[in-house]
């Protein structure tokens, strides 16, 4: 239970993996900054970026152990087994023209007692490899941001579309509903935006999905394997 263990300041959380330096990504952590001692893993490029934001310096690293993993390379975290692996991404927004940066969006597949669950809250572009490790999972989660490409576009609320800002859409020819049509696996869409009808109960889009055999995340959804 993530619930503080006594009067005083307190965490329970031993460990945080990054899948990337993007804002959503990273903003979370401010949230820990109680001198409370954790670990945290992210690719060297990852932390680079936040070494270079001197808003982490909030996280003391006297307490909060950085630790710089590969991709491929497999690594305990709280008695569980952890992999960053590559996915389609983009650089950080605030890191866009800089020139300096290659992408490193990652996916994260958690594995213990032959039980697998593969994590990937932000993907551009499906690949055969990123498909296979899917389809090896017990249970996956998967970025859900859009239903259509254009959906903020034509919203009003942004100018952008989906997979320029590495989110590809539910919704069309490649995207997501197309691209693991295969996949007999338990299947959950995370990080809906809230222009995305899937949010909307009985709303044909939200029908869908759920006919396809995914279902949509809710708040303090618990998935036991």
């Amino acid at each position: 239970m993530l619930w503080p263990q006594s009067d005083g300041r307190h965490s329970p959380i031993s460990a945080a993996v990054l899948t990337g330096a993007e804002v959503d990504q990273t903003a979370g952590l401010l949230t820990l900054r109680e001198r409370q001692p954790f670990d945290l893993f992210a690719t060297a490029p990852t932390l680079a970026l936040l070494g270079a934001n001197p808003m982490f310096g909030v996280l003391a690293r006297d307490v909060v152990r950085r630790q710089a993993v590969e991709f491929g390379e497999s690594f305990t975290v709280a008695g569980v087994e952890v992999e960053l692996f590559r996915v389609s991404g983009k650089v950080p927004l605030y890191r866009e023209g800089a020139g300096d940066l290659a992408d490193d969006t990652a996916g994260v597949e958690v594995r213990r007692d032959g039980v697998r669950l593969v994590f990937i809250p932000g993907i551009a572009a499906m690949n055969d490899d990123i498909r296979e490790r899917l389809a090896r999972a017990d249970a996956v989660m998967i970025d859900g941001t859009l239903f259509t490409d254009d959906e903020m576009i034509r919203a009003g609320t942004g100018e952008k579309t989906g997979r320029r800002m590495g989110h590809m859409p539910l919704d069309g020819e490649d995207g997501t509903l197309e691209a693991l049509a295969g996949l007999s696996n338990r299947r959950v869409l995370i990080h809906i935006n809230n222009t995305n009808p899937i949010l909307v109960d009985g709303s044909p889009e939200r029908v869908r999905v759920e006919q396809a055999g995914w279902e949509v995340a809710e708040d303090g959804q618990e998935i036991v394997l």
